[in-house]
């Protein structure tokens, strides 16, 4: 019989792959629809399936919200607008501005960033091979980071350095929403219920925003205007990046520490680097490749069981 923590493991593995595949999908779409249209449509879609989704899942949700103390309730907003406008218009903003293959090894920096913040905030313990592991992962990501200064491949605009900053900002935000997340789980508030949540609060807070930047016409033509793949873009972020991802993301940590299921981030770059080289055409040099190697590498020395011997 499968374990939890081998459910939850399994779980992380789709995680990755699937925010793996994200970067892509966003980068494409981005090219007609601007961050602040792209996250408010696709967090129309993703509230329209979860919302009456929790209450058949969960119908006890109302009796639930009632109970919540008045902190309880401020830690779900307060994860749920980091999670959602915060997090992903700092990610979104910073893929408009640089590539994908960069965008989504910055991002594979959360691990050591969440790994520090619950050993500070929620006390949760490093064992040696998870330190080892988390080493080996961050070089080499830092191999994919520093390719482009030796290969000239990318242009260093200021543009370029903005978008590079916004992923590295929005992955200190996902930081903190990670341990917000799991101080609200330890409250005995479902992975749906989080899940929900912080979409529901992304959409209310990011359509602000964009009737801000846009008018009513500006939005009715670039929906008009743009081809079909780019909407399938936007509803392969809100139904599996988003709807599916962030519940198995939610549901893993019940059994897992937050520092632990992290590490999986490192892998979401090598499914990143094909699909950029065959749909976007973004070069792929011989460092993304060994870096890649070495993030699984750090991956595997983290999270495999050695023998029973010592």
């Amino acid at each position: 019989m499968v374990s939890a923590r081998t459910k939850a493991h399994l779980m992380l593995l789709a995680v990755s792959a699937i925010w793996g595949v994200a970067p892509p999908a966003i980068k494409y779409s981005l090219k007609y629809f601007d961050t602040s249209v792209f996250l408010s449509y696709r967090f129309l879609i993703t509230n329209i399936l979860l919302i009456p989704l929790l209450f058949i899942v969960e119908p006890q949700t109302w009796t639930t919200l009632s109970r919540l103390t008045v902190k309880k309730w401020l830690l779900l907003i307060m994860a749920g607008f980091l999670g959602s406008t915060v997090q992903l218009g700092l990610l979104f903003w910073g893929l408009e501005n640089t590539s994908a293959i960069e965008g989504s090894i910055i991002n594979a920096t959360a691990p050591i960033l969440v790994a520090i913040g619950c050993f500070f905030f929620l006390r949760e313990k490093i064992t040696a091979r998870e330190k080892m592991g988390i080493s080996v992962a961050f070089l080499g990501s830092a191999f994919v980071v520093i390719e482009p200064i030796f290969t000239g491949q990318y242009s260093a605009s200021r543009m370029h350095f903005y978008g590079n900053t916004a992923v590295l900002l929005g992955t200190l935000v996902w930081a903190v929403y990670a341990i917000l997340s799991k101080k609200a789980l330890r409250g005995h508030v479902s992975p749906l219920l989080l899940t929900t949540t912080m979409f529901f609060i992304g959409g209310l807070t990011m359509p602000i925003i964009t009737f801000f930047l846009h008018s009513p016409y500006s939005l009715r033509q670039s929906f008009l205007l743009a081809p079909f793949s780019a909407h399938l873009g936007v509803w392969f972020m809100a139904f599996i990046s988003g709807a599916l991802a962030y519940f198995l993301y939610q549901q893993a940590t019940k059994y897992v520490e937050v520092s632990e299921a992290n590490i999986y981030t490192y892998l979401s770059p090598v499914f990143t680097l094909p699909l950029s080289l065959i749909f976007l055409k973004e070069p792929v040099g011989l460092w993304l490749i060994v870096g890649s190697a070495i993030i699984v590498g750090g991956v595997l020395l983290s999270e495999l069981k050695t023998g029973q011997r010592r």
